[in-house]
């Protein structure tokens, strides 16, 4: 650089450097820090915008002495630039060799990111047109601003305009607290966008790989809880990035209609809720109490369908999350409308219904429109002693091609159909899990039990006289012949389970000795 065109220093004023995508709240900002003396220097559309809004701005090229460069990809990255920001002002070292290059510091950097998740999401963005929505320039300026807070604030969320400019208005600079927590969210901020582009671009160049040796989610707060799952536990809820909108309703962005904000536990049981509901056909309806379904059914409608599920257990249902596979009409909601419940999730509410239900009190109303769509395959992620346990989610549907009758007995039409649905409930229902299931609505279960022959008394125990001509599903093999014996006692004319014990040969006399039917998956399905 020629002494002619060297940048000048110029008259020690504070200066602001701004550069956003995000222009919310831009032109308050840039006046505000006008009228506290700041000099704003700016590049491209933020200079444009900031302009627009009748206010004075010093391009970054006026500041570097070289003008943006290769499409806008090179614009900040410059001496003059980073040194403004690195400088350490408490270091007389520091200060004379800005005084020998003739360089300003900057007070406060004002930088929000490309929005790449944004990018990422739109349908057939190819690999060229994403990369260029990697941000560069952004996040070197953010970390560099962050690392030297105590000289440097660092505004990386349109939201903390007003809080710093109030509380410029009130001490004329930024304390070091502030400095500090600023800069802790923008260390948070470039954390989480590196893992989206990880985690995308992994997604995208090597989606074998399902467990990479770092694994960064970029998790997201999406809202503080009132507490845990006991009043005496903090809680929040947070989002993945990477989530499928399939995979659930708190990643499809379901919207909440109705009533107070969900609970921990209400979360818990409407994705458990959701998640059943996904596995189901047609219309169904899903009544979940502490994480397992305690209603369950299919019907030609879906007023049948809640009917039947209700009769499940009417007890349990009381308190419970439900979730509806459909169009929530005026008759539905005057059938919910006659017991207590937490949640109703479904796809869509008219307006009679809507209305309807708005009044019931403590009555949340969700939409989630995918809750009728196959769940994605993604990964589940779970907090074990202080580790992270991370796994495929187990939501592919079953191949019925691989299901064998291992009975002398096949199973007739109408059995066929409730093995299915029993089979596509069991996995949702804490193991050791047994379910029982007539003319397409769950009438027993018998979950969580250490011993699988006693949730197969608890599932009886429960259907009662409906055990009789209904079907059972095991989420994995019964290990002696006493658990499926207690079924086949109870009436029980047909069983569906994995099998692979070695003592699948007992299990199976078992069941001809009854003249039922058995069909083996070859698939296990465990929930802890």
């Amino acid at each position: 650089m020629t002494a002619s065109t060297e940048p000048t220093a110029r008259a020690s004023r504070p200066r602001a450097l701004l550069s956003v995508s995000d222009k919310r709240g831009l032109p308050e900002l840039a006046a505000g820090l006008t009228a506290h003396g700041f000099e704003l220097v700016s590049t491209g559309g933020t200079a444009r915008a900031i302009r627009e809004a009748g206010l004075e701005v010093t391009d970054v090229a006026a500041v570097t002495g070289a003008p943006e460069m290769l499409d806008g990809r090179v614009k900040t990255l410059h001496p003059r630039i980073a040194a403004g920001v690195l400088a350490d002002l408490h270091d007389p070292s520091h200060r004379r060799q800005l005084t020998e290059q003739g360089i300003e510091p900057f007070a406060l950097v004002v930088v929000n990111l490309y929005r790449f998740e944004e990018a990422a999401a739109r349908p057939g963005l190819g690999d060229a047109e994403l990369i260029e929505e990697i941000d560069i320039g952004g996040p070197t300026l953010v970390r560099a601003a962050a690392k030297n807070h105590a000289c440097v604030g660092i505004i990386v969320d349109p939201d903390d305009y007003p809080a710093v400019l109030t509380e410029l208005d009130k001490g004329g600079a930024l304390s070091d607290e502030t400095r500090r927590i600023l800069a802790l969210k923008a260390f948070r901020l470039t954390a989480g966008y590196d893992a989206a582009i990880a985690s995308e671009l992994g997604e995208r160049w090597q989606p074998d790989e399902r467990f990479p040796e770092r694994l960064t989610l970029g998790l997201r707060r999406a809202e503080l809880l009132r507490y845990g799952e006991n009043p005496h536990q903090a809680a929040a809820l947070y989002t993945r990035p990477d989530a499928d909108a399939r995979s659930g309703p708190f990643a499809s962005g379901a919207a909440l209609l109705a009533g107070q904000p969900l609970s921990y536990n209400n979360i818990l049981d409407t994705s458990a809720a959701a998640a059943a509901a996904r596995d189901l056909e047609g219309a169904a309806v899903v009544i979940i109490k502490h994480g397992n379904p305690c209603g369950a059914a299919k019907a030609a409608d879906l007023l049948t369908a809640w009917q039947a599920a209700l009769a499940t257990d009417p007890v349990s249902a009381f308190g419970g999350v439900v979730a509806i596979r459909g169009r929530v009409d005026a008759r539905l909601a005057e059938a919910l409308s006659g017991i207590f419940l937490e949640v109703v999730m479904a796809e869509s509410f008219d307006d009679e219904a809507l209305a309807a239900l708005r009044s019931r009190p403590g009555l949340r109303l969700l939409v989630d429109p995918l809750i009728e769509q196959p769940a994605a395959s993604s990964l589940e992620v779970r907090s074990a002693g202080g580790a992270v346990l991370v796994a495929d989610a187990d939501v592919l549907p079953d191949d019925t091609a691989d299901w064998t009758v291992v009975s002398a007995r096949e199973p007739d039409a109408r059995e066929s159909a409730d093995l299915a649905f029993a089979w596509r409930i069991v996995r949702h229902v804490k193991s050791n899990a047994i379910v029982l299931v007539r003319d397409g609505a769950l009438v027993g279960v018998g979950a969580g039990q250490m011993s699988r022959v006693e949730s197969a008394r608890l599932a009886v125990a429960h259907a009662g006289e409906r055990a009789r001509g209904a079907v059972a599903a095991s989420d994995a093999f019964f290990p002696f012949a006493d658990g499926v014996q207690v079924c086949l006692a109870a009436g029980v004319s047909a069983v569906i389970e994995p099998g692979g014990s070695k003592r699948d040969a007992e299990v199976v006399a078992a069941v001809d000795a009854a003249g039922a039917a058995m069909l083996f998956t070859g698939r296990r399905h465990f929930r802890h």
